[in-house]
């Protein structure tokens, strides 16, 4: 399977990523691809994206 690209659209992957926000950084980005306005995130930019997910999502559930 390929990367799924999440290009700040809304689509049904995005899904996917939120299902899979427990599973450790790298198996995240193996997963993965993060762009912004057609620039790929590096990696360093994607796991600090990775942390702000969880963040957010975590304020929800509390």
């Amino acid at each position: 399977m390929g990367k799924i690209t999440l290009d700040g659209k809304i689509s049904l992957d995005v899904q996917q990523l939120i299902d899979n926000l427990h599973l450790p950084e790298d198996d995240i980005l193996n997963m993965f691809s993060f762009k912004l306005d057609d620039n790929v995130l590096s990696q360093e930019e994607a796991i600090r994206f990775i942390h702000f997910l969880r963040s957010e999502l975590d304020k929800r559930t509390q």
